[in-house]
């Protein structure tokens, strides 16, 4: 399972103070089955509920978890 986090862009009506949000993603290599959540923030807290949310959702179990070795995971 590969993960990964992207800041999503401000809409045009918002203002660059305004805070963004974060899109979580998750790419099982074996089956190719997506999950994605989007969040306030990327912090260890939002990664941490959405992995469990990944583990709670997929019907069978994993053998390893990979990232880009970013600070959140």
């Amino acid at each position: 399972m590969c993960f990964d986090i992207k800041r999503l862009p401000l809409l045009k009506s918002q203002k660059k103070t305004d805070s963004g949000e974060y899109l979580f993603v998750a790419i099982d290599d074996f089956s190719r089955e997506l999950f994605a959540a989007i969040f306030p923030d990327k912090t260890q807290f939002s990664a941490a509920k959405f992995l469990n949310q990944v583990i709670e959702e997929c019907p069978y179990k994993f053998e390893c978890f990979y990232s880009d070795n970013g600070t959140e995971i």
